[in-house]
C-alpha cells in the first residue's frame, strides 16, 4: 500500500518541512488578508537515489512563500537647479503668514469690511 503524501511530508526533516510549511502559510493569509491581492505557497520535494540500486532515496525541500506587496506610498519633490531635490518648489515664493489676533475672550476677531 502506497503511504499518504501527508505521512511523508510529517517525516521530511523530522517533521520540520510541516512546522516551516505551516507558519509560512499563516504568514501567507495574514498578508493577502491585509491587501485583498493574491499571494502563493510553493512546496518542492526533490526526491534522488542515494546510491544505484540500493532503494535508498534522498528528499530535499524548498519552501517559496511569495506575499502580496503591500502598496507603498509615494512623496512629490522638486529639483533644485544643482541637482537636489526638496519637499517645496524652489520655483515658488514663500508666504509670511501672520496670526490672527484674538479677543481676551479667546474668540477670533471679527472681520472688518473694506470697501
Amino acid at each position: 500500500m502506497t503511504r499518504l503524501i501527508s505521512d511523508v511530508l510529517r517525516d521530511v526533516r523530522h517533521g520540520e518541512l510541516i512546522d516551516d510549511a505551516t507558519i509560512a502559510m499563516a504568514e501567507l493569509v495574514k498578508v493577502v488578508d491585509e491587501t485583498g491581492k493574491p499571494g502563493k505557497l510553493v512546496i518542492e520535494l526533490t526526491v534522488k537515489p542515494a546510491s544505484k540500486g540500493t532503494g535508498t532515496m534522498v528528499v530535499s525541500d524548498k519552501l517559496t512563500l511569495k506575499k502580496p506587496e503591500l502598496p507603498r506610498g509615494e512623496t512629490i519633490m522638486f529639483g533644485t537647479p544643482e541637482g537636489s531635490l526638496q519637499l517645496s518648489d524652489p520655483r515658488q515664493k514663500t508666504l509670511e503668514l501672520k496670526s490672527v489676533p484674538t479677543s481676551s475672550a479667546g474668540e477670533a476677531t471679527p472681520l472688518k469690511k473694506v470697501v
